[in-house]
């Protein structure tokens, strides 16, 4: 039998054997499917993270009844103002951390 005959079985061989490699690595990894669905949950949370940090930034301007006056005549931020500020800012941090983590979730199956 000639080279070429063997080195044309031995490139079939492998290729069996990374099309099997390829294939259990999917499989393990959830297969295509689960590919697709982590980058969809990936940028379902970057969305999220990009209205959450909206909010936050539409949130700053002071509404009415978000400042008080002091004593010595000037104003400052209410609790409210200033709770409002905090839960806004924790939204934020919470998409944040949810985007980096289906981030994290689609590279790995990548």
């Amino acid at each position: 039998m000639s080279k070429k005959f063997y080195r044309k079985r031995s490139m079939k061989a492998l290729a069996v054997v990374f099309s099997v490699l390829l294939t259990s690595t999917a499989a393990a990894q959830g297969g295509p499917k689960a590919l697709d669905r982590a980058y969809e949950e990936a940028r379902a949370a970057y969305l999220a993270l990009r209205e959450a940090e909206a909010r936050r930034d539409a949130g700053v301007a002071a509404q009415e009844g978000d400042r008080q006056g002091t004593a010595s005549g000037g104003t400052r931020p209410t609790e409210q103002y200033l709770g409002r500020q905090g839960l806004l800012e924790q939204e934020v941090e919470m998409a944040r951390r949810r985007y980096e983590a289906t981030l994290k979730r689609w590279n790995d199956l990548k």
